[in-house]
């Protein structure tokens, strides 16, 4: 994973000043959505974990073979200071601090976390490809030799914008703001002004990604990993503290050349690229566990056994032992009882999505071809799910480009009052605590941008969400309390005393639920007027 909002390692130790030749070996993350408690059944059920467990190093460098990483030295030359009105310290500022550029940390044996990690599956984590996957930059990219208080060892600026070497000059240059994305991208860019495009980037960790060895193991929760709750790629990237500056907030002079050059925003609204990543989710969960598959049958399985349990929903194995329970009353859909799933919490808020893009809203029948296979053993037979046609993933694609499509116009803000009535009747009906807490993170997104809204009111309606679904981050930045509890671990309490009607009754909205015809959305912190862009 990287190690995100309130990653654990990072909490537990400061971080050095002078460290870390990170070594080349690079592969997968250390992530899922572990759900609620009863984790010794782990090692009950699948034996004491095993370095062997671990999937193989992949190549990182071979997935990107045009272009060569350039190091993050060069990237703070500029963006460390005022360079003209296009860009100034805002950047190194916000990264610094963030916990990203921090992440390396979790692979320092005097973690205690990482130590027990490494002596129960006897490895050394600096060393080992599974876990220097998503805890640190690039193999291919030069070593960070000592730490300043600018430059760190963890995750990079090429790491997410891709590897620079081509665009590094180009991008010096004036011309180079107005450049279309695909222009951008023909150097090397990432496109993450795209919310599909910047969603798969984050996912790639948070989620994982069998190409580029990024791939959750059981093993490693079963070592004594800390999981990570569902992802929500707007609320996460509001909680880490924007290193960037948009078009809007800079001054009135960029904004006119910005306009006149038609440097357009990346959707018409905060909300709305929160839609686009839940089914980027949703498509990401299914296209995982058919690329290991792939990869497991394929002539160089590279040592992935199958079935690899942390692909699949964790509650089917891990959840309440209670009567009645949030899984019973939810029920099953096709699948038979017992037979593990795949993820869940990605389902009700790209279903929302669905509905407004105008695409068929029944997830379960969207899986339905999956699910038919997952019913013939628990968690399929390899071979099959590589069988099964992609065809159904196209509606979210459609899904995708209809939302990507919507301009910020006098539209808006009647789109956003419904938006804001669709996520709190979806939460009302939640059937399990992640997926809840994803509309919650929405619907308050979509509450804090509309202007119709009284702001006591929506005060008010985002209190009542906040606290059943632990929708507060740790504060990030110089002042962050040092005795913070990591996020997963907030996360697992709130889930473990969550109770159905609690979390739905949070969702209910006042009578007034609408806002003046015509009004116009608040200031979006990630939208911004026609023209605009990052």
């Amino acid at each position: 994973m990287i190690a995100g909002v309130g990653c654990s390692h990072v909490a537990d130790r400061p971080g050095p000043r002078n460290v870390c030749r990170m070594p080349s070996a690079r592969v997968v993350p250390c992530r899922c959505r572990l759900p609620l408690l009863l984790l010794v059944l782990v090692s009950c059920w699948a034996g004491s974990p095993r370095a062997d467990d671990l999937p193989a190093p992949v190549d990182q460098s071979a997935h990107e073979p045009r272009f060569s990483f350039k190091g993050s030295e060069f990237c703070i030359r500029c963006h460390r200071s005022e360079q003209g009105e296009w860009s100034d310290t805002a950047t190194t500022a916000a990264w610094r601090h963030d916990a990203h550029s921090r992440s390396h940390l979790a692979l320092l044996s005097e973690n205690p976390r990482t130590r027990a990690i490494e002596a129960a599956l006897r490895i050394r984590a600096a060393d080992t490809a599974s876990c220097v996957a998503c805890h640190t930059h690039p193999a291919a990219e030069p070593a960070v030799e000592e730490e300043t208080p600018l430059v760190h060892a963890g995750i990079s600026c090429e790491t997410c914008h891709g590897a620079g070497s081509a665009y590094f000059e180009p991008h010096l240059e004036k011309r180079w703001r107005f450049l279309s994305p695909a222009e951008k991208q023909a150097l090397g860019m990432h496109d993450l002004r795209s919310p599909a495009l910047k969603a798969e980037n984050c996912l790639s960790c948070h989620l994982g990604d069998v190409a580029s060895g990024r791939v959750v193991s059981h093993a490693m929760y079963a070592a004594g990993h800390p999981p990570l709750p569902a992802f929500e790629m707007e609320a996460y990237s509001r909680a880490l503290e924007p290193h960037w500056k948009r078009v809007w907030e800079k001054s009135p002079r960029v904004q006119a050349d910005a306009a006149r050059a038609g440097y357009h925003t990346e959707t018409a609204s905060v909300s709305q690229r929160a839609l686009i990543g839940a089914l980027v989710g949703l498509r990401e969960s299914v296209e995982q566990v058919v690329d290991y598959a792939a990869a497991s049958t394929g002539p160089s399985p590279a040592g992935r056994s199958w079935p690899e349990l942390a692909l699949y929903d964790c509650q089917a194995c891990h959840h309440e032992l209670q009567l009645p329970s949030w899984r019973q009353r939810a029920g099953y859909g096709d699948l038979v009882p017992g037979r593990p799933s795949l993820y869940r919490w990605p389902r009700e808020l790209a279903a929302v999505a669905c509905a407004e893009a105008g695409q068929p809203t029944d997830i379960d029948a969207l899986l339905a071809p999956w699910v038919q296979e997952l019913n013939r053993r628990p968690f399929g037979v390899a071979s099959r799910l590589t069988e099964v046609s992609r065809a159904p993933l196209d509606q979210i694609g459609r899904a995708i480009d209809a939302l990507a499509a919507r301009p910020r116009d006098a539209s808006l803000a009647e789109i956003e009052r419904l938006r804001i009535q669709k996520l709190a009747a979806a939460g009302r009906r939640s059937t399990d605590f992640e997926s809840a807490r994803l509309l919650g993170w929405v619907l308050v997104e979509t509450l804090s941008d509309h202007a119709g809204w009284p702001p006591e009111t929506k005060a008010r309606i985002v209190a009542q969400l906040t606290e059943p679904l632990a929708l507060q981050f740790p504060a990030a930045g110089p002042n962050q309390p040092a005795a913070q509890p990591p996020f997963w671990q907030t996360s697992l309490t709130a889930a473990a005393r969550a109770d159905r009607e609690s979390v739905q009754g949070a969702f209910q909205l006042p009578e007034q639920a609408a806002s003046p015809a015509g009004a116009p959305p608040a200031h979006d912190h990630g939208s911004g007027t026609p023209g605009a862009g990052r």
